[in-house]
């Protein structure tokens, strides 16, 4: 698999989008191939190692590994599972895709009670792994309690030979971003608008105060409104109380997301309008693609649930479309691991980024007072 790998931070480079082509940067290049079987041929991957730094887009596709409801007890169920998500692992390097798979409690405990080696598989095929604890795991649990939850998952994940600093989800109502501290992670991902509750009055963005009202992260699911500037730059927080606000000192990094209306079509379970969805996405990438500004960090962080059966058809098409726009230099796919290495490094060197407007305040607590 081509790999734009970013995590050695040795060249600092600032280009314009047009003028910049990051695989012409390379300062030291390593070579593997591998055989590996898509749906319906077989391609070779071959792994580029590039020294870059903050050239152009980013493009990172998170891939939440949702638990089925008995794969722990029915190995015919978790076989199945596996099976999809190795068709979509091997799609994605046929189309030189980097895939963050963030794996939920549950599918690590099947992992582990079938002697599975997905973990090792896909880390071998270049593809990047985290920890999903979005997933409930962590609902109710406070202080000392939330931190050993949140290292137990970590350790069972890392128990197959990777390392994680990051996790995905997780945020309740109180301490979630220093029990994330505490637990060793530096940053977080995924972040939806339920996560907004812990915000302090003085940090909530206008307009907001419902969120206090929502008791049900399934309920306040959309992903922030934050608009494109910080979607697309991660910013650093050490409290709960004021996440939302960029503090350059801060020790956890967040990383913001934006929909893809095809990914969450396949995410929920429906059919997408094809057509419509990949004028979305192309729409989307362009203009994260036209807002990347040089000199920083720039990532946009996408989200496929699996969750349902993916629509493999329209995920091809909007692969194809992703890597032209990488042939042509515009964008690169992104290990997220890697980016947080990157933005932990630049949040010191750089202001803090502007206050927050919130771009969607529209109250959705479904019906409820």
């Amino acid at each position: 698999m081509n790999r734009l790998a970013l995590s050695a931070l040795t060249v600092t480079i600032a280009c314009t989008l047009s003028a910049c082509d990051t695989r012409s940067l390379a300062e030291s290049t390593s070579t593997s191939t591998t055989s590996t079987a898509t749906p319906s041929t077989t391609v070779t991957s071959t792994t580029t190692s590039v020294v870059a730094v903050n050239a152009g887009l980013q493009l990172a596709l998170t891939i939440h590994v949702e638990r089925h409801p008995t794969e722990v007890r029915n190995q015919a169920e978790f076989n199945a599972h596996i099976a999809m998500l190795e068709q979509l692992a091997n799609l994605a390097v046929a189309y030189d895709v980097v895939l963050n798979f963030e794996l939920s409690t549950e599918f690590v405990q099947a992992v582990d009670n079938w002697g599975s080696t997905f973990i090792e598989d896909m880390s071998a095929l270049g593809h990047a792994i985290a920890q999903h604890s979005g997933d409930h795991s962590t609902d109710g649990l406070t202080g000392a309690e939330r931190v050993a939850e949140l290292v137990r998952q970590r350790e069972a994940i890392e128990a197959h030979g990777v390392e994680i600093n990051y996790l995905s989800g997780g945020c309740s109502a109180d301490d979630w971003v220093e029990a994330a501290i505490a637990a060793g992670f530096s940053a977080v991902t995924g972040n939806v608008e339920y996560c907004l509750k812990s915000l302090d009055a003085e940090s909530l963005p206008a307009g907001m105060e419902w969120i206090y009202r929502c008791d049900n992260q399934v309920i306040c699911h959309d992903p922030l409104h934050v608009g494109t500037a910080r979607v697309l730059h991660p910013w650093t927080t050490s409290s709960s109380a004021s996440w939302l606000t960029d503090d350059p000192s801060g020790d956890l990094v967040v990383i913001a997301t934006d929909e893809a209306d095809g990914f969450v079509a396949m995410s929920q379970g429906g059919e997408a309008d094809a057509p419509l969805a990949l004028a979305q996405w192309t729409a989307l990438l362009d203009s994260y693609v036209a807002a990347a500004v040089a000199g920083q960090v720039n990532v946009v962080n996408m989200v496929l649930s699996v969750g349902p059966t993916p629509d493999w058809e329209l995920i091809e098409s909007m692969f194809s479309q992703a890597v032209s726009r990488q042939d042509a230099g515009l964008l690169m796919w992104a290990d997220l691991g890697e980016v947080v290495t990157q933005a932990l490094a630049e949040a010191p060197t750089q202001p803090a980024d502007a206050a927050v407007t919130y771009t969607d305040t529209t109250p959705d607590l479904r019906g409820r007072p």
